[in-house]
């Protein structure tokens, strides 16, 4: 049966005015209480982490022109499932906005572990919205003008205290269990199949959207396993309390052979297909972009692509093998799959891209050159974890002629670049990213050219 994605929208504007909006924002409001500042300190001195990029939303009082402000930054007026109104940016990466009759102007920041955040910050904890582990905690602290709110989502896009019965922790806990322990293969009936019939059952025991951030949990937790980059930062984002809070989007690379499964399987998680890439004949490969409209999760969907297949539904189309291999083809050759064993190609980040860069070298890992370096983004990645590659799957690209005999001796005896982490940092709301500066890195990272 073939699928009907949603309207796409293949390029992104820059939104510089609302994005000011939210600067001079969140400057005054740091201006105003030195706590926030401290704060803001702290993380992009510790974790590279700029503390305007974890604002979830901001609830401000109501003043006699600010509906016509928040409209003519481009901002549309839109309502939770819950019926609460809200203010947002249909085409930004933006905070929305709250308001409020009677509340203090509200910055309400989201990280992935409430109690985390309290103890390493040195907060009080008492005063919790929502039961731990439910769809929506929040804690308000007062400041000398205005609140800080700190709160964690888990599949809700809503403002409403979460609620957590103790069958539905067992749910959690069983689904979490099983997402950690899942079946990794790249079995084509698994990828197919099984993996698909058991999540269908996980969404029926805790929800698609709660689902959504459960499965993408485990993802980065498996990721991290084998990229040190990675876990290095990840440990001082928990050591400031902020968790991944604040990933950009997760790459997935895949075979052409799984591409179809890989993307029906997203669709069936909720996922609505954004633009398409095709970076040229040839690089050969291309990708397509999925984000999830409650989890705020995006995809990244590496592909080796001839140029006739940037048109077609890769949901309801297989894609044939073609006579040589790509870089993405290769690379899920020697080391499996994304949604199997090879996990994330890579995680991409928000930071302060200069600060995190230099952090990361002092600390011996290694940034290679940006590939992007646009007014309105910047984009690099770490080197290249070096992965060990079985005999068995190097042999089989020689035994196709995909690859030669030195090629395969050296994958082997010395492996082959593996993930990476990546570090970007975004300007005036734009939520793209870059067709052109792309092509160039992802063939550097190409197995056959790569110096390990």
């Amino acid at each position: 049966m073939k699928t009907h994605p949603p309207a796409r929208q293949e390029a992104w504007p820059r939104c510089p005015e609302a994005s000011e909006y939210f600067s001079t924002l969140f400057r005054a409001f740091a201006a105003h209480n030195p706590a926030i500042a401290a704060l803001s300190d702290r993380l992009l001195t510790n974790a590279g982490v700029p503390l305007k990029n974890l604002v979830d939303h901001w609830s401000v009082p109501p003043t006699h022109s600010l509906w016509m402000e928040l409209d003519e930054i481009g901002l549309r007026r839109v309502a939770t499932a819950d019926g609460d109104a809200a203010w947002e940016h249909p085409a930004a990466r933006l905070p929305r906005v709250r308001i409020e009759d009677g509340s203090p102007v509200r910055m309400a920041i989201a990280v992935d572990d409430l109690q985390l955040f309290a103890d390493c910050q040195a907060l009080p904890s008492r005063g919790q919205h929502g039961d731990p582990d439910s769809g929506y905690e929040e804690i308000r602290y007062p400041q000398d003008s205005g609140e800080l709110a700190v709160l964690v989502r888990r599949g809700y896009l809503g403002f409403r205290a979460g609620h957590c019965s103790p069958g539905e922790v067992r749910a959690l806990n069983g689904v979490r269990q099983a997402l950690r322990a899942r079946d990794r293969s790249s079995d084509p009936a698994e990828i197919e199949e099984r993996l698909p019939a058991r999540l269908a059952a996980m969404a029926d025991d805790v929800g698609r959207d709660r689902l959504v951030d459960e499965f993408f949990a485990a993802e980065r937790d498996y990721y991290m396993r084998s990229n040190s980059a990675a876990r290095w930062q990840y440990g001082r984002q928990q050591e400031m309390g902020i968790g991944w809070a604040n990933h950009d989007h997760h790459t997935y690379r895949s075979s052409r052979s799984a591409f179809r499964a890989l993307i029906r399987l997203w669709l069936q998680l909720g996922f609505e297909p954004r633009e398409k890439f095709y970076a040229g004949a040839e690089a050969g490969w291309g990708a397509q972009i999925l984000e999830h409209p409650v989890s705020r999760v995006v995809l990244f969907c590496d592909v080796d692509m001839a140029p006739h297949e940037i048109g077609i539904e890769f949901a309801d189309e297989a894609l044939p093998d073609l006579p040589s291999v790509g870089t993405i083809g290769l690379w899920c050759g020697l080391h499996g799959e994304s949604i199997g064993q090879a996990g994330l190609h890579h995680l991409e980040a928000e930071f302060d891209f200069a600060r995190v860069r230099e952090q990361l070298k002092a600390a011996g890992h290694g940034v290679m050159p940006p590939f992007t370096d646009l007014p309105m983004l910047k984009q690099a990645f770490t080197e290249p974890e070096t992965w060990s590659v079985p005999v068995e799957r190097a042999s089989a690209q020689y035994e196709r002629g995909l690859i030669t005999a030195e090629q395969r001796n050296h994958f082997i005896e010395r492996g082959a670049p593996g993930s990476h982490l990546e570090i970007l940092q975004r300007w005036e709301g734009f939520k793209g990213f870059n067709k052109t500066g792309i092509d160039a890195i992802i063939r550097e990272t190409d197995a056959r050219n790569a110096k390990t």
